[in-house]
């Protein structure tokens, strides 16, 4: 099972999903909502310790003097979000309407399609002990301040702790992502909305995977074009 890569994982969740959904009855269905709501309340928890446990060492390995290097960079990548945000704004307005219709698919409850899902046993809170932007300023602040001052035993720890997030996300997050998937398809499934949303789904899908090609051909073009 290791073996097996992580999209045939994922696309054997969606099958499994739906095939739980369609047959397993209500109990089934409720467990894997339980299941997607703890592992997606520790997704929230986890985001703003990947964030520094990547970030912060990233940058305190930056040789000193690179201060402008950096803020180039990340003045590159922002600029470069904001062109394919941009991007996708005027693809979304010029490609979607055409197959996203008013009342092209129909739900139960079209004021809000997640009273038709099933809900959780229960529920456990895992507040994140602070916001995704406050974990990249944290971040930066840090790496900064070990670039400049070379400190050994906070880029250490901070290399240590970095190893850390490596394990829980291969360990845990990675291994139980097919999981959440087919938990999320089998509450659709129950609910009678997935052979909508998949219609739907796959069509935005492809428009995705073309857009994202088409930003990566431009900044690889430019890379080499600027680096010569």
């Amino acid at each position: 099972m290791n073996k097996i890569g992580l999209i045939p994982k994922l696309i054997i969740g969606i099958i499994v999903g739906i095939l739980v959904g369609k047959y397993g009855g209500v109990l089934p269905v409720r467990i894997l909502a339980t299941f997607n709501g703890l592992f997606g309340n520790f997704l929230g928890f986890v985001i703003p310790l990947i964030i520094i446990g990547f970030v912060a060492p990233g940058i305190g390995e930056l040789e000193a003097g690179a201060g402008k290097l950096l803020g180039m960079t990340a003045g590159i990548a922002y600029s470069s979000t904001v062109m394919a945000g941009l991007a996708a704004f005027f693809v979304n307005s010029a490609l979607f309407p055409l197959f996203l219709t008013p009342g092209s698919i129909v739900l139960d409850d079209p004021a809000n399609p997640e009273h038709a899902l099933l809900p959780a046993l229960f529920n456990v809170d895992m507040p994140p002990l602070m916001g995704v932007m406050t974990a990249l300023l944290l971040a930066f602040t840090l790496g900064l301040g070990m670039a400049a001052i070379r400190s050994g035993a906070l880029q250490r720890g901070f290399k240590e702790f970095q190893q850390i997030i490596e394990k829980l996300i291969k360990g845990i997050i990675i291994p139980l992502l097919p999981f959440h998937i087919a938990g999320i398809f089998a509450n659709m499934t129950h609910a009678g909305q997935v052979a909508e949303i998949l219609s739907v789904f796959l069509k935005v899908f492809l428009i995705i995977i073309a857009l994202h090609l088409s930003v990566l051909i431009i900044q690889y073009v430019a890379a080499g074009l600027i680096g010569g």
